[in-house]
């Protein structure tokens, strides 16, 4: 029983430098990681685009989140009209 907190005890030891190298490693990389991420949030913006057929016995609706509408989106399914965006 004696050897084996002296064993526990380096092992202790050991692991506490490497906690300390570690730590004083990741600042540096979680400052860069958060400049990634800020730059990524600027990239990816999307818009919300509701969409609204003029006719009035269709009265579909719907909402898009995209970037930029195609002219596909802009076509009603059921009655093949220019959808209104709003």
């Amino acid at each position: 029983m004696g050897l084996d907190k002296w064993i526990k005890s380096d092992n202790i030891e050991k692991n506490s430098k490497s906690k300390k190298e570690t730590t004083e490693q990741t600042p540096k990389n979680k400052i860069k990681g958060v400049k990634d991420k800020h730059h990524e949030k600027e990239t990816f913006k999307l818009k919300k685009h509701s969409l609204v057929c003029p006719n009035a016995k269709c009265k579909y609706q719907k909402i898009i989140m995209k970037k930029e509408l195609t002219d596909e989106d802009k076509i009603c399914p059921r009655c093949n009209k220019m959808m209104k965006i709003k």
